[in-house]
């Protein structure tokens, strides 16, 4: 086996569809003509957020999506990806995982906080450091599982 299929990729699903973003949020997408990408084995998330609210949501943060029920849902939405992801790294395969920065789901290393409740004109939140609810469920899995991983968000 070459080294990049001994690499299992795991990405945030907006990081390859933009059009499940909410409207105007401009993080990266993953190049995947890229060194650091290309040849490497490739598993897109789903988007829980899109799943859950649908694709005219509104901006959110990690503390308004902390909530059991958010939370029992990112679960279950991972679980059959978590079987697979065991499975790869029962054979020894690497896993590296790519949040989106600043996202209150899917961040790897910073999230988002804030936001009041009701009606707003003016969105204010703070960005800061730690995973999103979607990514901390994962991690939680996966170690739960004794499965290595790294998580990091895209640059």
């Amino acid at each position: 086996m070459g080294n990049e299929a001994k690499e299992i990729i795991v990405v945030a699903h907006c990081l390859m569809n933009k059009p499940s973003r909410i409207l105007g949020f401009n993080a990266p997408i993953l190049d995947l003509t890229s060194a650091n990408v290309r040849c490497k084995n490739i598993i897109q998330l789903p988007c829980p957020e899109m799943i859950y609210f649908g694709i005219n949501r509104r901006e959110i943060t990690k503390d308004q999506l902390d909530h059991p029920n958010y939370r029992r849902f990112c679960r279950e939405l991972f679980k059959p990806f978590a079987d697979m992801i065991e499975q790869f790294a029962d054979v020894g395969m690497r896993i590296k995982i790519i949040g989106v920065p600043k996202s209150p789901s899917c961040g790897a290393e910073v999230t988002t906080i804030g936001g009041e409740g009701g009606c707003v004109t003016d969105f204010k939140h703070e960005h800061i450091a730690g995973a999103g609810v979607f990514f901390e469920e994962i991690e939680e899995e996966l170690v739960r599982r004794s499965v290595l991983i790294e998580l990091e968000d895209l640059k």
